[in-house]
């Protein structure tokens, strides 16, 4: 038999389709020592993210750094003012920024946020790319681009009343979105600064 025309033969791969169904992950804040951290699971239980104080510029400038389970940097932001940079890795540099935020109204019970996400031409410079909405003191938050929610956090619910924790909430992130650029917004909106 000749082998030429067998690997000839073989079919192409076909294309996995992206999923269509949200991704839903738990975030809880560690207790007694962890200084605010929190720790993000997947829905089977397992460590998907980490979100702990940025190195080389700790608490005191508020700086934040998204961690995967494994511990390597994926996101670092800072505050200054009230508005938030996020960096690609542990770089502080404007050359690998990913989004820089806006608060444009804040109260007790109601915060909005724009994100712009670079490159902004001059002329849409003034629409942002995301519009974070809602109260940061009860975990909630809903991320919209466009006319669509592409995630939201929420507490838990069981037998349909809301169990109300400040150190656990639920983030569902939509089909189609960047898991870790919605996790740095949601860790950039829920930091009480």
């Amino acid at each position: 038999m000749d082998r030429t025309n067998v690997a000839a033969a073989a079919p192409p791969p076909v294309p996995m389709a992206a999923p269509v169904v949200p991704v839903d992950l738990t975030v809880v804040k560690k207790l007694l020592g962890g200084g605010g951290d929190l720790a993000v699971h997947d829905a089977s239980g397992g460590l998907a993210f980490r979100v702990t104080a940025a190195d080389g510029c700790g608490r005191r400038c508020g700086g934040r750094a998204l961690l995967d389970a494994s511990g390597s940097t994926l996101v670092t932001a800072r505050t200054s003012e009230g508005a938030w940079q996020a960096f690609r890795g542990i770089s502080w540099e404007q050359k690998d920024i990913i989004f820089s935020t806006k608060v444009m109204c804040a109260s007790s019970d109601r915060k909005e946020v724009h994100v712009f996400v670079p490159p902004r031409s001059t002329s849409e410079e003034q629409k942002p790319s995301y519009i974070l909405v809602g109260n940061p003191s009860r975990r909630a938050c809903t991320i919209i681009r466009g006319n669509s929610i592409v995630a939201q956090t929420n507490l838990p619910y069981k037998l349909n009343k809301a169990v109300y924790s400040r150190r656990k909430f639920r983030v569902t992130i939509y089909p189609g979105n960047d898991n870790i650029l919605i996790m740095a917004m949601v860790m950039t909106f829920l930091v009480q600064k």
